[in-house]
């Protein structure tokens, strides 16, 4: 019986320095473009590692497959990025069926994008907030709209925000200090349901999949798979204990 570990990465198998106040106790799990550290594992986040070496392990990241090759860990099979926007094969290459998935719902959202883009701008401007807005490219392909700054004008605008334009089809996470709104093919879940297919394809056995998460955007893939793993401290856990 084949297992595979369908697995989030940050704040899961490793977190940003700033929560790693005493690296020398961590190893480094990621790079920043400069080269210097982008993330510490703790040593039980070492240890999550070391336990699912032996499966198949698949990343689903919000992170760009550029900042997913600066991850130190090695990814052999099938890769997700970007919010489940872009998947990858094991040659790196957008996996054919998922382009085809793409090109056709990509540029319809495109300008829904764009336009959801400015609103925020406006929105950020007329309340003197401290967030950033961009709209999120990988493969040149138009992922979702990314709003970054202070955690408290994140959590008012999403509260007291309601956007004019069409939201139906936008899924909105918020954590930590990201706020992301995403169109349909930028879903873990669906993601993971459609590298399932794939798999059980390929496998024509028994496969028993594991789900590795913490945030509130890693629940729906997770609730997917056979067994959840979630660390302690962690959105999933805050809403469940």
């Amino acid at each position: 019986m084949k297992t595979i570990a369908f697995t989030d990465l940050d704040d899961t198998l490793f977190q940003s320095p700033r929560k790693c106040p005493d690296d020398h106790q961590y190893s480094i799990a990621a790079d920043l473009p400069n080269g210097q550290p982008g993330a510490y594992a703790t040593p039980q986040q070492q240890m999550l590692t070391a336990m699912l070496e032996p499966y198949m392990v698949i990343p689903v990241t919000g992170r760009r497959t550029d900042s997913l090759a600066r991850v130190r860990m090695t990814f052999e099979h099938y890769k997700v990025a970007s919010h489940g926007a872009i998947i990858l094969d094991a040659n790196n290459n957008i996996h054919p069926a998922w382009l085809q998935i793409l090109q056709q719902e990509e540029p319809q959202w495109r300008l829904r994008l764009q336009a959801l883009e400015q609103e925020l701008l406006t929105y950020i401007e007329q309340h003197n907030l401290d967030l950033r807005v961009r709209i999120v490219e990988d493969y040149s392909y138009a992922c979702y709209v990314c709003v970054k700054g202070r955690d408290d004008h994140l959590n008012r605008m999403q509260k007291n925000h309601q956007p004019r334009l069409p939201a139906e089809g936008f899924t909105c996470h918020i954590n930590a200090r990201n706020l992301a709104y995403m169109p349909p093919y930028a879903s873990k879940k669906r993601a993971v349901l459609f590298l399932k297919k794939l798999i059980q394809a390929e496998e024509q056995s028994i496969v028993t999949y594991l789900g590795v998460g913490d945030s509130n955007s890693d629940a729906a893939f997770m609730a997917a798979c056979d067994f959840q793993i979630l660390p302690s401290h962690s959105q999933i856990a805050e809403n469940l204990l």
